[in-house]
C-alpha cells in the first residue's frame, strides 16, 4: 500500500517541481516611500503625564529581490532603511493663586532602522494591470541612538512666559531595544512598461516586540506601529 502511494505521489511532486522551475523568475528593483509611523503605548495605570503619541512622517527605501514561484505567487525580500518614531503632545492646565497656567509640550521621537521584510505576495491579473497582496514578517535593527527633540511652552493667563527646547540622544538602558520584529500586510497594483514593472502599494506595519521591555520593573509596553505608502520598479533578470 505504501509503495503504491509513493508511486502515485512522486510523479505529482516531480511535476510540480518541474512546473515551478520552468516558470520561476527572478526580478530586482528599488522602492521608496513615506512612513506614517507611530508608537502604541500601554501601561498598567493611566497617568496625566503619559506621552500622547501621534503619527510622524518619515522616509524609507529598499532594494527588492522578487522570486516568482508561479504567474500569481512570489516571495519578495526587501533589505532597506526606514525612519520611524512618533510625534508627542502633552498639555497641562492648572489654576494657582488666581493665575491660569497652561504648559504645552510638543516634540518628535526619531528611530532609524535597517529593515528586512520577507513577504509572500499574491498577484492576480486584471488585463495588463497586476494586483499585489503582501504579507509576512519584518525584522528591524536600530542603527542610531533614539533621538528626542521637544519644545515646552508655559503660558500664564494666556501669555507666553517661557519657552524651553530639549534635544536628547537615548541609548542603552535609556533608549529602546535595538532589535524589533513585526508583521506587515499590504495591497497595491503594478503596471508593465516594456520589461519594467512600476508599482504602488499601501502597507500596515504591526510591531510585536515590546521596545521598553528591558527596563527593570517597568510595566509599560511600547510598540512600533503605523502605515506606509510606497512606489517602486521591478526588472526581471531571470527567465520564465
Amino acid at each position: 500500500m505504501m509503495k503504491k502511494s509513493t508511486r502515485l505521489f512522486l510523479p505529482v511532486l516531480v511535476s510540480l517541481f518541474i512546473s515551478s522551475s520552468a516558470w520561476a523568475q527572478m526580478s530586482v528593483g528599488l522602492k521608496t516611500g513615506v512612513n506614517l509611523s507611530n508608537f502604541s503605548y500601554e501601561e498598567e495605570q493611566s497617568y496625566d503625564d503619559s506621552p500622547g503619541f501621534k503619527t510622524r512622517a518619515g522616509f524609507n527605501f529598499a532594494v527588492l529581490f522578487n522570486y516568482a514561484l508561479t504567474p500569481t505567487m512570489s516571495i519578495q525580500v526587501e533589505p532597506g532603511f526606514s525612519q520611524r518614531g512618533a510625534k508627542t503632545s502633552n498639555t497641562i492646565e492648572a489654576v494657582q493663586n488666581n493665575q491660569r497656567y497652561r504648559i504645552e509640550g510638543k516634540g518628535k521621537v526619531v528611530a532609524n532602522y535597517i529593515e528586512l521584510p520577507i513577504l509572500f505576495q499574491y498577484k492576480p491579473q486584471f488585463g495588463k494591470l497586476e494586483g499585489i497582496v503582501s504579507f509576512g514578517p519584518e525584522l528591524r535593527y536600530l542603527t542610531t541612538p533614539l533621538k528626542f527633540k521637544s519644545t515646552t511652552k508655559t503660558y500664564v493667563n494666556g501669555e507666553l512666559v517661557s519657552e524651553e527646547k530639549d534635544d536628547q540622544s537615548l541609548s542603552g538602558d535609556d533608549g529602546i531595544r535595538k532589535f524589533d520584529i513585526g508583521l506587515v500586510a499590504g495591497v497595491g497594483a503594478a503596471y508593465p512598461i516594456g520589461a519594467v514593472k512600476i508599482f504602488g502599494e499601501a502597507r500596515y506595519h504591526f510591531g510585536i516586540n515590546n521596545l521598553v521591555g528591558h527596563f527593570d520593573g517597568n510595566e509599560s509596553k511600547l510598540y512600533n506601529r503605523g502605515a506606509s505608502i510606497n512606489v517602486g520598479v521591478l526588472l526581471p533578470v531571470g527567465r520564465k
